[in-house]
Formats: structure tokens, C-alpha cells, sequence
């Protein structure tokens, strides 16, 4: 079955593919996902531009000599040489030279128009980079180059990207205030409704409008569609937590949609999901305030290889995450609030200071075969208890390997 649609999913895409270079130069309509400008061993200064086109939601990568001031989410006329574009290049996010590229005013904008989301957060901060910060937690806005290195210097880079912590956040403060409410209704007019199911219901429909806002961010689609799944296996019976739901959840986002084959936040998001089973696994046996308290270090530990395979920069303020993952529970709805009573200004000192404290930095690589034997070992520990403790071992010893 899993294939039959990968299949499918593939031969779409194709077509899709075909359709986009059947002729040298593709002219479109687009949505700008990203806007920066770099400056090259010359010293001149061009634009980088990250477009989704319209029409196939292609993403792809081109510049532009001519220095503009494009804001994420402006819509643009591009006209693009597809020449070299070769399909895997297609399902990666390619990279295609422009002739042109300029904004355009459309009598009839897309329906979901998100800048006024944008302008309601930098209306409430006199700081560039704070409201940079809040758009990419709240939105998930691409990041700039000195944001993101502050960020990873905390190792909070997972906590930014909205993923898996957002979705269990909204879903308990949905919870928690829906509860009551839904109570007081069905004790008077349907009391024999499920009260677990029907809020269960709405958390899933606000949790996928919101996927509609940010664009259907990878780590998010992995979280939604597990929601999705758990609570139809919960609904009959059947156990919720388990390796077979990732599984099954990652093989089924994968063949409906191939290019996440080439995010890296997806993969990033299934291996945080699959270590935070193996200890609930491996240690339900542990007392429940004791697992709370060790499991994030877990968790922080054992994506250490995996992360620094491919982000080498390490420094020891990153061995403060699993704290900082703890505070997030509180700053994420906290700042939401704060930015609904119009009041977001409120923390950016204290946000400020946290991201510029001063930390030396190291390099922390992995090389590819070790990341495949990892893994393996990783995959063993879903048997094996021991196996797991080699994994805590080796990525607990590598830290003491940082040049």
C-alpha cells in the first residue's frame, strides 16, 4: 500500500517536473520564502531568494544581481532558466538562474494572507532580531545566519523550529482551557458525548489550520499526522506510543510527500520522536518524576552524533538544552499571551542578554560511517537494553573528543 502511493506521489511529481522544464526559460508567479543578501569574493553584493512557485509548489533557489527589498510572503513574477534542472535536483529544492525577478500586486491575493501576523509581531518590538525570533517560533519564518549561530549556541535550535514541542504545548492549553467549558455544556445538553474524543476532535482541527499558516513546516507534518494516528489507534484500543506508529507515521508522510526524503528537520524530528520512545521503553519502570527528569538529557544526549554529523559547531553552553527544553514549556505559551494583550515587548532585554552571552566556540564532527553504524546500534537498542547504553556511552564519551 505504502508503495503503491510512493509510486503515485512520484509519478505526480514527475509530471509536475515535466511540466516545469518543457521549455528553457519557465515563467510563474511565486511566493517569496526567503530573502537575504550575500556578497561574493569580489566584493559585490547580490540577492538570494528562496520561491515557492505556484502551480506545482516548487521550491527553488535563484539570485538576483539587482538589490531589492522583498519581504517573506511577497508575491513575485520570476522568470527562471530550467535548462540544467534535472529531477532529483527537482525534489530537493533546485537552484535555477532568473532573468528577472519583481514583486507584483495582485487584484486577488491568496486567500491565506500571513504578513499581518508579521506586522502584528514587529509592531511589538523596537528589536530586529527579537522579532525575528518570535516570528520563526510562532510562524516559522526563515532564520538569518546571526540569529540561527545564537541559537545554536544554546543548542535550542529544536526548540525554535516548530516541531513536536509546539504540537504537545497547543494541545494541552487547548486542553486545559477547553475542558471546563466543554464540562459545563454537556452536563446540560449531551452528556453522553466523550468528552476525550470531541475536545480531542477540535485540538485536531486547530492544530491543522495552524499547519495551513505556517506551511506545513516538516517537523510539524510528522507531529500532526502522529496526533492523527495515535488517536485513531487510541480510539480502538490499540497502543499508541510504539516504534510501529513512527514507522508507520514516517513510511506514510514519505510516500505521500518524497521531498521530505530531503529535510533534514523531518529526519531530525523522526529521531528525536524515536529516542524519546526508547527510554520510555527502556526505564517505564523508573519512578514518573524521575524519568521527567532525566529523559530530556537522554533525548540531548543521544541526538549528539546524529545532529553534529551535520552541524559541527558545538560549545558547552549546548549542554544547558534539556534545561532550556523545561523553561520553553512556560515561555512558548507565556509569549503568546503576552503578544495577544499586546504586551510581547515586554521580555526582549531579558531575551537579548540570553542571546548574546559569549561562548567559545569547538567542532564536533562525525563522519558518515559512524553515523550509519549509530544508527544501527540505535535500531538494536529497540531490542536491546544494552545497546542503548552503548548509544548514551559513546555520545556522552565524544564530547570529550571536541577540537
Amino acid at each position: 500500500m505504502v508503495l503503491c502511493i510512493a509510486f503515485i506521489s512520484l509519478l505526480i511529481e514527475y509530471y509536475q517536473f515535466k511540466e516545469l522544464t518543457k521549455n528553457t526559460l519557465h515563467v510563474n508567479t511565486a511566493t517569496v520564502l526567503n530573502h537575504y543578501t550575500k556578497t561574493n569574493e569580489k566584493g559585490r553584493s547580490y540577492d538570494v531568494f528562496k520561491l515557492k512557485l505556484d502551480g506545482n509548489s516548487a521550491e527553488v533557489y535563484t539570485t538576483s544581481w539587482r538589490i531589492s527589498s522583498l519581504p517573506i510572503k511577497s508575491r513575485v513574477k520570476v522568470k527562471l532558466n530550467v535548462e540544467k534542472v534535472t529531477f532529483l535536483a527537482y525534489l530537493q529544492g533546485f537552484f535555477a538562474p532568473s532573468l528577472s525577478v519583481y514583486e507584483i500586486y495582485e487584484d486577488n491575493p491568496p486567500l491565506l494572507d500571513v504578513k499581518p501576523l508579521y506586522r502584528w509581531i514587529d509592531n511589538q518590538h523596537d528589536n530586529e532580531k527579537i522579532a525575528e525570533l518570535y516570528k520563526t517560533l510562532l510562524f516559522a519564518t526563515p532564520i538569518s545566519k546571526e540569529l540561527r549561530d545564537e541559537v545554536q549556541k544554546w543548542g535550542i535550535s529544536h526548540l525554535i523550529a516548530i516541531s513536536g514541542y509546539n504540537v504537545g504545548v497547543i494541545s494541552f492549553l487547548l486542553f486545559f482551557f477547553l475542558k471546563p467549558l466543554y464540562q459545563f455544556f454537556q452536563s446540560r445538553y449531551f452528556p453522553y458525548r466523550n468528552l476525550t474524543a470531541d475536545l480531542t476532535m477540535i485540538v485536531l482541527v486547530v492544530l491543522f489550520a495552524y499547519m495551513v499558516v505556517i506551511d506545513f513546516v516538516p517537523s510539524f507534518l510528522r507531529a500532526f499526522a502522529m496526533s492523527v494516528l495515535g488517536f485513531f489507534f487510541y480510539s480502538r484500543g490499540i497502543k499508541v506510543l510504539s516504534y510501529e506508529m513512527l514507522g508507520l507515521t514516517s513510511l506514510g508522510l514519505l510516500a505521500l510527500f518524497p521531498t521530505l526524503v530531503f529535510s533534514l528537520s523531518f529526519w531530525f524530528s523522526v529521531a528525536g520522536v524515536f529516542y524519546l520512545f526508547l527510554f520510555l521503553h527502556h526505564f517505564e519502570s523508573l519512578n514518573r518524576w524521575v524519568l521527567l527528569s532525566i529523559i530530556d538529557l537522554g533525548i540531548f544526549l543521544l541526538m549528539v552524533p546524529i545532529v553534529h554529523t551535520f552541524f559541527p559547531v558545538f560549545t558547552f553552553l549546548q549542554l544547558t538544552s534539556p534545561i532550556s527544553s523545561l523553561v520553553f514549556i512556560v515561555f512558548y505559551p507565556l509569549g503568546v499571551l503576552l503578544h495577544v494583550i499586546h504586551l510581547g515587548g515586554i521580555l526582549d532585554t531579558y531575551l537579548l542578554d540570553f542571546l548574546h552571552v559569549n561562548a567559545q566556540s569547538y567542532m564536533l564532527s562525525f563522519p558518515w560511517w559512524m553515523l550509519v553504524l549509530y544508527v544501527g546500534v540505535s535500531l538494536m537498542a529497540i531490542r536491546s537494553k544494552l545497546a542503548l547504553y552503548g548509544c548514551l556511552g559513546f555520545a556522552f564519551l565524544s564530547l570529550f573528543f571536541i577540537q
